[in-house]
């Protein structure tokens, strides 16, 4: 028994030497390709590079000798500093160079209008706008002026302290009519007929020279200063003799003429506003000779005269009355 073991063992010692041999062999196989394949190709002899181009070494050599003139640029009278650049724009395939007054980039405004006068004190900031096309409709501070409308001003479009006469955002929309219409008819002893035709009925009274008069029970709104006699145009008989009459209107202490035969319209005018800054606002029910307040502002003005395409206005001044300036307020 002791025999067959102890041959069994051998047997498996020399298989297991074998196995170990072959393994050691292979890898000493794969070790000298690895090293074959780690050999360096030969570099290529200089004797068979290809000549360099001389032409190109040449112009190579030129350019990196040649010395350069630069010259600044010449803006508004003055050499712009090298460090310094130039706003240069593209516009409809037309370079605008924003530097030079002209051409204009957003006429009418100026091209110094939109980059900011550098020669202040501290310099001013191009508008955030300048490259829109609608620049103009622009509100750069906020102060409900456009940046058209601040250019036509003369007025800064980055100050919001700055800005036009809120006035100029003031519209006469409408003229209301409110007719009055008296007509002298005839006169004989000193004293006229004279009627109201509108508004309502028609009515009649016959007051004397320096009589006080009116159409409505206990109102005297009128008072005959003068009379006289002369030939006269009649609307529908031609000249003939008539009275012509002057008359005071105690309501508004404006004096008029009557004239036989021709209607004199006292119209009562009522005037509608639009204030159109920052938001479109309505002032109405406003007649000749009354005030109102613009919207949002403590600004009181005065109603001078109201035309039917215009309108004449007056700030009221510290004691309450309209001061001299006289702004005309046009239809829009």
């Amino acid at each position: 028994m002791q025999n067959r073991k102890g041959n069994y063992e051998k047997t498996i010692l020399i298989i297991s030497s074998i196995i170990a041999i072959g393994v050691a062999v292979f890898l000493i196989l794969e070790s000298q390709s690895f090293e074959e394949g780690l050999v360096l190709a030969q570099a290529t002899s200089r004797n068979e590079l290809n000549a360099p181009d001389q032409t190109k070494v040449a112009d190579a050599i030129a350019t990196i000798q040649k010395k350069y003139q630069w010259i600044a640029p010449v803006r508004v009278g003055k050499p712009v500093p090298l460090n310094k650049s130039v706003l240069i724009v593209m516009k409809d395939n037309t370079l605008f160079d924003l530097m030079l007054p002209e051409p204009m980039l957003r006429p009418p405004m100026t091209n110094i209008f939109l980059t900011g006068d550098k020669t202040k004190v501290p310099p001013e900031a191009q508008l955030k706008g300048i490259y829109s096309p609608n620049v103009g409709d622009l509100d750069e501070d906020d102060d409900g002026f456009f940046n058209l409308e601040e250019f036509t001003g003369k007025t800064d479009p980055r100050d919001p302290e700055s800005h036009p006469a809120y006035t100029n955002k003031l519209f006469l929309t409408k003229r209301i009519s409110h007719d009055y219409i008296v007509l002298l008819k005839n006169g004989s002893e000193g004293s006229f007929q004279i009627q109201r035709t509108v508004p309502g009925k028609p009515v009649n009274v016959f007051p004397k020279v320096n009589e006080e008069f009116g159409f409505d029970k206990g109102t005297n709104r009128f008072k005959i200063l003068t009379s006289r006699e002369d030939t006269i145009q009649h609307p529908t008989l031609g000249p003939q003799k008539g009275f012509i009459l002057k008359v005071l209107d105690l309501s508004t202490n404006k004096e008029f003429d009557m004239i036989q035969g021709t209607p004199v319209n006292l119209a009562d005018y009522e005037a509608e506003f639009e204030f159109r800054w920052k938001k479109r606002k309505i002032i109405s029910g406003i007649k000749e000779g009354g005030t109102f307040v613009l919207p949002g502002l403590a600004k009181t003005y005065y109603i001078r005269t109201l035309e039917e395409n215009k309108a004449t206005i007056s700030p009221l001044g510290a004691d309450g009355k309209p001061a001299a300036e006289i702004i005309e307020i046009k239809q829009g």
